[in-house]
């Protein structure tokens, strides 16, 4: 003798359609902020190698920190000198 019970139908488990929106959302957020970071890390690696980089750098960073421009234009012009 066997002893078997059926419950009615298999129920299939499906993710709700508005949680798979908001995953892929979240994911292609994710991802976004992704090739942000490593654009930023690509950017803050490029160091000047000429003077005249070091100065343009200097021009371009006198608005928000004019004490660090007028460093780089000193250590600059005390390269130049010798």
């Amino acid at each position: 003798m066997s002893a078997s019970m059926t419950f009615g139908r298999a129920t299939r488990s499906t993710i709700p359609r508005g949680s798979r929106f908001f995953a892929n959302g979240a994911a292609a957020l994710i991802g976004l902020l992704r090739r942000m970071d490593n654009w930023q890390l690509k950017q803050a690696k490029s160091e000047p190698q000429t003077a005249q980089q070091v100065l343009d750098w200097a021009r371009s960073i006198e608005g928000t920190d004019p004490g660090f421009a007028a460093d780089l234009r000193a250590a600059v012009y005390r390269s130049q000198e010798k």
